[in-house]
């Protein structure tokens, strides 16, 4: 496994890394636990899992059954998601329903991830017919779009550079201590270099001194397999994650084209731990873990304990697949 110690030590050596803001008021998903928006039969919808009413208290909020990959914004008052492959933007509530993107299908947009800040998302978008994509991304602020990039071969000055290449799949953003400073990083599954080799799957990372950043950042493949395993889907741990280990992912086999989910891992380098658990996301309290699992009834939602944090436990709460968790603000 490479890590991002080469790449960090020429931000420094440019004089790019500064501290930034504290790294506990940029946690990549603070707050309480709220609700879990999930995926069924093409349509978003939220459930509350503390609910005492059997299955929980479910409200839709797309409709139509072309929706998927749904993320709450930091503050739990928006949520991003796909419709078509399209990204779109709506409230908690399912109103002000707002399309960022309309390219689809000769452009397919991924899973996206808000930034810490909740201004930028970031996504990989995708041409039609073509194996991996560019990771992107979209200011809420200017609404203007933009490519990530990396200086050519890394030379310095950055004058010339290259487009972030990156599968099309979900991507995670978080804000996280980096030595002595701070830094934002973008986890997501790698697809060609400068930090993928050739015949080799990778977990990819991508990092900035700032969140408005998108030019000059230096990946590493955080984690290579030889194929046919791969991580994919990764989550950051929500408070103050280490940025070259506390990535949630699900791992997975492929052969013939045909994928199966071995579990999920903890951690970057973890074993996969919950057999065909998938699609695992931290809550914002960091207590629990919402996945999916095939059953006979078909794709599930649970929730899950961690051993260590509190009675381990683990429950089924619905049927569905792709959950986040919605942070909500705690008030004194």
């Amino acid at each position: 496994m490479r890590r991002w110690t080469a790449g960090l030590t020429t931000l420094a050596a440019a004089g790019l890394l500064a501290t930034g803001l504290a790294g506990t008021a940029q946690a990549a998903y603070p707050g309480a636990d709220g609700l879990i928006a999930f995926v069924r039969g093409g349509n978003i919808y939220t459930i509350n899992p503390e609910s005492t009413t059997p299955g929980g208290t479910i409200v839709r909020l797309t409709a139509g059954g072309h929706d998927a990959g749904p993320r709450w914004s930091p503050d739990g008052q928006q949520i991003a998601y796909l419709d078509r492959g399209n990204l779109w933007v709506m409230n908690a509530n399912g109103s002000h329903k707002a399309r960022i993107t309309d390219q689809a299908p000769g452009y397919t947009d991924s899973r996206p991830s808000w930034s810490p800040n909740g201004r930028y998302l970031a996504f990989v978008k995708t041409k039609r017919g073509v194996k991996y994509g560019y990771l992107t991304r979209y200011d809420t602020v200017t609404r203007k779009f933009a490519t990530f990039s990396t200086p050519y071969h890394s030379e310095a000055p950055t004058r010339r550079q290259i487009k972030v290449t990156a599968l099309p799949g979900a991507v995670a953003w978080t804000w996280t201590p980096n030595g002595d400073t701070h830094g934002s990083f973008i986890i997501f599954q790698g697809a060609t270099a400068p930090a993928c080799p050739a015949n080799r799957s990778c977990l990819d990372l991508l990092g900035f001194p700032a969140q408005s950043d998108y030019r000059n950042g230096f990946p590493s493949a955080e984690n290579e397999k030889a194929r046919p395993v791969q991580q994919i889907d990764p989550d950051w741990y929500p408070i103050n994650p280490l940025y070259y280990q506390d990535a949630l992912t699900t791992q997975e086999r492929c052969h013939a084209g045909h994928c199966t989910y071995q579990g999920i891992n903890m951690t970057v380098t973890s074993a996969p731990v919950l057999p065909g658990a998938y699609e695992a996301v931290h809550s914002p309290s960091g207590f629990y873990i919402a996945y999916v699992k095939n059953t006979r009834s078909g794709p599930g939602i649970y929730i899950y304990n961690p051993p260590g944090i509190v009675p381990m436990r683990t429950r089924e709460l619905t049927i569905g697949t792709e959950p986040d968790w919605q942070p909500v603000e705690v008030t004194a």
